[in-house]
C-alpha cells in the first residue's frame, strides 16, 4: 500500500466546491491534508454595496493575513508538496518560500481564464512545478504554455458526498421542482439563451439559481430565485428539475475559446438529474448523446429539445438513469484527477532520487 502523503492544501471547503471534492478523494486514499481555506479570510458572498466596498478596501490587508497564514505551513516538516487550488490570493513571494525549502508546488486550475481573478494567478504561473488545468484548450494556448511549466489536463468531477439523488418529498418539490433549471453565474451568452427559451416556450416553468442574474433584463431576471445554490441544494435542484441546462461560459480574459465542459457536466447526472448540455466534442467523450445526456447546438435547437423532452417522460427517465449510472460506474469523481497529480509527484520524486543516486 502506498504510504500517506502530507499535502499542504490551499483551496475551499464549501459543500459542492471542486476543491472540496478533490480533498475528499485525497483523504479517501489515505493522504493527510493540512488545509487553509481562502474563504476563511475573504468573504465571497457579501452582496450589499456597502459590504462590497468594505471588502475592496480591506483586500490588501486580507491578502497579507492570508499569505502570512500560508507561510506558517512551512513549519509542518512532514509536508511532501503544496497543492494550490486556483490561488487568487497567493503572492509570488509566499510561493517562493516553499520553493526555497525545496517543496514541490502544484496548481489545480478550474476556470477558463488565468486572468479573471486578479493578477496573482498569472504572475505565479511560472513558479509552479506543474499546472493541472480542467480546460483542454489551455493545452494549445501558447500564452499559457509560455508561462506554465509541465502543463497537464485533468477532468472536473463530482463530490459523492454532495452530488447524489435526493428522494422526493412534498417540501422538496414545492421548493426545487420545475420544468427547466440552470445553476450558475449569469453571463451575456447565458442570458441570451435563457431569453430565447422564455420567448419560444412561454409556458415553461424555468428557474435560475446563481450570482449576477440581478443584472439581467427584467424578463430574465424574474426567473431568478434571488440567490445562489450550494451544497445539498445543488443535488435537490438537479434531482427535481425535469431538465437541467448545461450552459457553458464564454472565454474569459485572454482565453482563446469558451468552456467545453464544466463542473456541472458531471455534477448534474451524478445527482440523478437529466442534463441538456451544449454540444461539444469534449462532452461526447464522456457521455453517450441521446442515451446518457441530451445535447443542443444552437438556441433554436435548445428550445426544440426542451419541448421534446418535456413531452416524453419515458425518454427523460431513460436518459436520466443512464447518465447517473455512467457517473457512478466510471467513476466521474475527482479520483482520476487526484491520481494524475499523485502519479506526477511520484514520478518526479523518483527521477530526482535516481539523479541523486547517480551522483553519489
Amino acid at each position: 500500500m502506498e504510504s500517506s502523503k502530507c499535502i499542504g492544501f490551499l483551496g475551499a471547503d464549501w459543500l459542492g466546491s471542486d476543491a472540496r471534492a478533490m480533498a475528499v478523494e485525497f483523504r479517501r486514499l489515505g493522504h493527510v491534508l493540512v488545509e487553509l481555506h481562502y474563504e476563511d479570510y475573504l468573504p465571497t458572498r457579501w452582496r450589499s454595496f456597502s459590504l462590497k466596498v468594505i471588502r475592496t478596501l480591506a483586500l490588501p490587508f486580507i491578502k497579507r493575513q492570508y499569505n502570512q497564514a500560508v507561510a506558517e505551513l512551512l513549519a509542518v516538516q512532514a509536508l511532501d508538496f503544496l497543492l494550490v487550488f486556483k490561488g487568487m490570493l497567493l503572492d509570488a513571494a509566499t510561493l517562493e518560500q516553499f520553493k526555497k525549502r525545496g517543496l514541490p508546488c502544484y496548481l489545480v486550475y478550474p476556470d477558463s481564464s488565468f486572468k479573471d481573478h486578479g493578477k496573482n494567478i498569472w504572475e505565479c504561473l511560472p513558479l509552479y512545478d506543474a499546472v493541472f488545468t480542467t480546460k483542454s484548450y489551455h493545452m494549445d494556448d501558447e500564452a499559457v504554455k509560455s508561462r506554465a511549466r509541465n502543463l497537464h489536463f485533468i477532468n472536473h468531477g463530482f463530490d459523492p458526498e454532495v452530488h447524489r439523488p435526493i428522494h422526493t418529498s412534498d417540501a422538496f418539490l414545492s421548493t426545487y421542482a420545475c420544468d427547466v433549471s440552470f445553476v450558475g453565474n449569469r453571463s451575456p451568452k447565458k442570458e441570451r439563451m435563457v431569453r430565447y427559451i422564455i420567448d419560444a416556450l412561454p409556458g415553461v416553468d424555468l428557474k435560475l439559481w446563481g450570482p449576477f442574474w440581478d443584472r439581467a433584463e427584467p424578463g430574465v431576471r424574474k426567473k431568478w430565485t434571488g440567490r445562489g445554490a450550494y451544497g445539498d441544494e445543488l443535488a435537490a435542484i438537479y434531482s427535481f428539475s425535469r431538465i437541467n441546462l448545461g450552459l457553458l461560459s464564454e472565454g474569459g480574459s485572454g482565453a482563446r475559446v469558451g468552456d467545453q465542459t464544466t463542473a456541472r457536466s458531471w455534477q448534474i447526472p451524478a445527482s440523478g438529474g437529466l442534463m441538456l448540455h451544449e454540444d461539444t466534442q469534449e462532452i461526447r467523450k464522456y457521455f453517450a448523446v441521446d442515451k446518457e445526456i441530451a445535447v443542443f447546438g444552437d438556441v433554436s435547437e435548445l428550445a426544440v429539445k426542451i419541448s421534446e423532452l418535456l413531452a416524453n417522460e419515458t425518454l427523460r427517465e431513460k436518459i436520466r438513469k443512464a447518465g447517473y449510472e455512467r457517473c457512478t460506474r466510471a467513476p466521474y469523481t475527482y479520483a482520476p484527477a487526484v491520481k494524475t497529480v499523485l502519479e506526477y509527484h511520484q514520478n518526479q520524486t523518483a527521477a530526482k532520487q535516481k539523479t541523486s543516486d547517480s551522483l553519489t
